[in-house]
């Protein structure tokens, strides 16, 4: 661990702590309060500039840690927690991601993707989801190219590091023995993005299966073919590679290099291993708020790897 991680795990219990010890004395304040994450509206009225720092953070710690884990995104997380780290993320609440496991904060994130009204996608792009999933490869991949595309970039940029996040863990399923392939992934997460294949009653009809069988087969090439082709554009992958210190490398094609340090073989140092990836990713989005304010305060990047390689 670095001198800046000790440094602040000392001096600050929460993330609030953290962003107050950072600023320069000379200037502003930052604000104690970050902004409110909000269940049950449309995605664009969440993100209305951005995606909010709070819901940031919790994706990046995913993007870190669930690919080290098991059963991420399967496995349920604790309904206490939850219920806790909803709160303060509607209230605007700072919070420590550390007081949080991974499988809380996926129950979370799979909880405010069912809130969001006519989902991800809407009605609309999730009939043009299954129209185009039996289509010839290089169609499909060009008409869900198309469909992200026609997406609000708040949207385009929060989907990028969701499905950035599931093709790691989908990569790392074997080797690290997670069992959360992008089979398992898209049967997980797939009712949390495709509304449409949930049923309203309370048995689910054959057509209700169908459209389930569906979604999760359209879940999983989507998480496929992240790094199969140009899926999501090069702003948005920039912007996956800036945010969470990932390489993504250009060639013929677009490649996704997913280069983390080889985890701890013993079970106390994978998690001081996972606490630190955490901290990583907290440091990540301090640096990406301190752009946004001006560079009132100046940070360490966390990874030197955070760029774009052509």
């Amino acid at each position: 661990m670095s001198n800046w991680a000790r440094r602040m795990h000392r001096r600050a219990a929460t993330l609030s702590s953290v962003v107050t010890s950072c600023g320069h004395p000379n200037s502003l304040p930052y604000p104690r309060r970050l902004e409110k994450v909000k269940f049950g509206v449309p995605l664009h009225e969440v993100c209305k500039d951005d995606i909010p720092g709070p819901l940031l953070v919790l994706i990046l710690k995913l993007n870190k840690e669930a690919p080290l884990r098991r059963d991420v995104f399967r496995a349920p997380g604790h309904q206490g927690a939850m219920k806790k780290l909803i709160h303060f993320l509607q209230t605007g609440r700072l919070v420590n991601v550390d007081n949080y496991s991974v499988y809380t904060i996926a129950s979370v994130l799979k909880k405010f993707l069912r809130k969001i009204p006519g989902g991800v996608f809407g009605r609309e792009g999730e009939m043009k989801l299954f129209a185009c999933v039996d289509l010839p490869e290089e169609r499909q991949v060009e008409e869900i190219r198309r469909l992200l595309m026609s997406l609000p970039v708040c949207t385009q940029r929060f989907l990028v590091l969701l499905f950035g996040t599931f093709r790691v863990m989908a990569s790392n399923a074997d080797k690290s023995g997670t069992g959360m392939t992008s089979e398992a992934l898209g049967v997980s997460v797939a009712p949390s993005f495709f509304h449409s294949c949930v049923s309203d009653g309370k048995t689910a009809t054959m057509e209700d299966v169908q459209r389930f069988k569906v979604a999760t087969r359209i879940m999983r090439q989507l998480i496929e073919q992240f790094s199969a082709g140009d899926l999501f554009g090069h702003d948005n992958y920039e912007y996956y590679a800036r945010v969470t210190g990932r390489v993504l490398r250009v060639k013929d094609e677009w490649i996704c290099s997913f280069r983390d340090p080889p985890p701890p073989r013993h079970r106390c140092d994978q998690e001081a291993y996972a606490r630190q990836l955490s901290l990583e990713a907290e440091k990540t989005w301090l640096q990406c708020e301190s752009d946004r304010w001006g560079n009132k305060f100046n940070l360490e990047s966390p990874l030197n790897e955070n760029r774009l390689s052509f």
